[in-house]
């Protein structure tokens, strides 16, 4: 008899940790993605990233940057160097400000073109140079959650064989309050990928070439970047009962 009750504890024990990783997994996948495509010649190498992480996601176009549009997104990701090529997204970046200082989330999941970058174009101003780095330099976490949830994130998905050419391109070389830096390289001390609150959302300027590496190499460690640079922060809002205000599922994990 003993032995049955240590047997049903155990599996009792086993239900619930199963039961906590199987919800955490269902609240991901609830969230709704923005995409932004970048330049047009990337556009098939974007796809096949999202492809390779299984998610799914809205395009952005000309039509949607409404307020009452954008806010239907709990996360809005900007692709290879929309800024510089996405003409709706230049004309209308004021409006994808507004989302974040209304709860939404903003972040960059690849490079942006210093050469055309205008520093006013995020919700605070950031100014960006031309420092290209390889994946070898190493880098240095933050303590933040984006390194936690979904995937437990080591500097060691951010090492070699990423295969994008350049590990990242185009960044800052500083971080003004309010940004904070949450990847620093150890070589020059750049901040590769920069956080900020804005009103009540979140921005994330990145500037690793996430998209590339993951549309060419389908690379695991750079799929759980993806996934966590996307769904670090959950849904954008939460009702008084607590309940997810977003049912729309996009991510399908496996």
């Amino acid at each position: 008899m003993q032995k049955k009750v240590l047997i049903l504890k155990h599996v009792n024990w086993f239900s619930i940790i199963l039961f906590f990783f199987a919800s955490f997994a269902f609240a991901a996948q609830e969230l709704k993605v923005g995409f932004i495509q970048g330049r047009g010649n990337d556009a098939q190498v974007e796809e096949q990233a999202f492809k390779n992480a299984k998610i799914e996601f809205e395009v952005l176009d000309k039509g949607n940057y409404k307020i009452d549009t954008l806010l239907k997104y709990d996360v809005i990701a900007v692709g290879v160097v929309a800024y510089d090529k996405n003409e709706p997204l230049k004309e209308n970046f004021k409006v994808v400000n507004e989302y974040v200082e209304k709860g939404g989330y903003l972040v960059t999941v690849d490079f942006q073109q210093d050469s055309t970058w205008n520093k006013n174009f995020l919700p605070h101003p950031l100014e960006l140079l031309d420092p290209d780095l390889d994946d070898n330099v190493g880098v240095i976490l933050a303590d933040h959650d984006i390194f936690k949830k979904p995937n437990a994130l080591t500097d060691k998905h951010f090492g070699g064989g990423w295969g994008a050419g350049d590990f990242m391109a185009d960044g800052p070389h500083e971080a003004p309050k309010p940004w904070k830096p949450l990847i620093t390289d150890k070589q020059n001390k750049w901040p590769l990928v920069v956080w900020a609150k804005a009103g009540k959302g979140d921005v994330v300027f990145n500037s690793l070439q996430i998209l590339q590496s993951l549309g060419r190499t389908g690379k695991k460690e750079v799929s759980e970047v993806l996934h966590n640079f996307l769904f670090w922060r959950g849904p954008r809002t939460v009702d008084a009962k607590g309940k997810l205000a977003t049912t729309w599922s996009v991510l399908k994990m496996h």
